[in-house]
């Protein structure tokens, strides 16, 4: 069975980047793994939703969204939302989760400032891609890092065959979600408390364009890493 962990940095980050994807692997027989860092406790301008009370139903749409696609499997870092930085115990977190779930396939926010060179990337997608692609050669495949982890039982993994990076900015590999667009649009509806009522039909039609250079319907773009020893034609998709 395929094993794929998704980091992710706020709790709608995944619908809108990787949520038709992921219910496609889920459907052939994956078992899927979403880090969630954030509470998501800033992500409104009504002052008086912000804090535990919107961190608490944030939760709850991330959690109705990932059943959708066949999701269970879901830890939340609890991180401040909007104040997360590339520290070491960021490294250490998403690795305790890296090292418990032993991917195969890896799912990682894209770090750069201005990703495609027409979007500013937050600040939290940054800091989380980045630690999230440094945990692949340190802390979550290194036995000499954070050693009081492998002491708990959770030993370092050098299995992963792939790394998919998600964003905005897209990428050059195509994930075809023809059959999944439906659910992945009904997943990112349940983010009630951050959408407007035209994202639906502007997502179907981002996702149709993507589709479109590559022969499918609709799809997902993501930039394909994968690490060296790994022949790409054992990666399965």
């Amino acid at each position: 069975m395929t094993r794929v962990l998704v980091v992710a940095a706020h709790p709608d980050d995944i619908e809108f980047t990787a949520a038709g994807s992921v219910a496609r692997w889920v459907a052939d027989g994956a078992s899927v793994t979403y880090a969630i860092v954030t509470d998501g406790s800033t992500g409104t301008e009504d002052p008086d939703l912000a804090g535990e009370r919107l961190a608490a139903l944030r939760r709850e749409e991330a959690l109705a969204a990932a059943e959708l696609v066949g999701v269970s499997d879901v830890e939340f870092l609890g991180y401040r939302d909007g104040y997360v930085e590339p520290t070491l115990d960021l490294r250490r977190d998403i690795a305790r989760v890296f090292r418990r779930v032993r991917p195969h396939r890896l799912l990682a926010m894209d770090p750069v400032p201005l990703p495609g060179g027409w979007f500013v990337n937050h600040p939290d997608h940054r800091a989380v891609g980045q630690a999230t692609l440094d945990i692949t050669v340190t802390a979550g495949t290194t036995v000499g890092h954070f050693p009081e982890m492998a002491a708990q039982g959770l030993a370092p993994w050098r299995g992963l065959q792939e790394i998919l990076v998600m964003g905005p900015g897209g990428g050059e590999h195509a994930v075809d979600i023809s059959s999944t667009i439906e659910l992945k649009l009904k997943a990112l509806l349940c983010h009630r408390s951050q959408l407007g009522e035209d994202v639906a039909e502007r997502m179907r039609a981002a996702a149709a364009f993507n589709g479109r250079t590559h022969g499918f319907a609709y799809a997902e773009l993501f930039h394909r890493i994968v690490p060296l020893g790994v022949e790409p034609s054992d990666v399965q998709e």
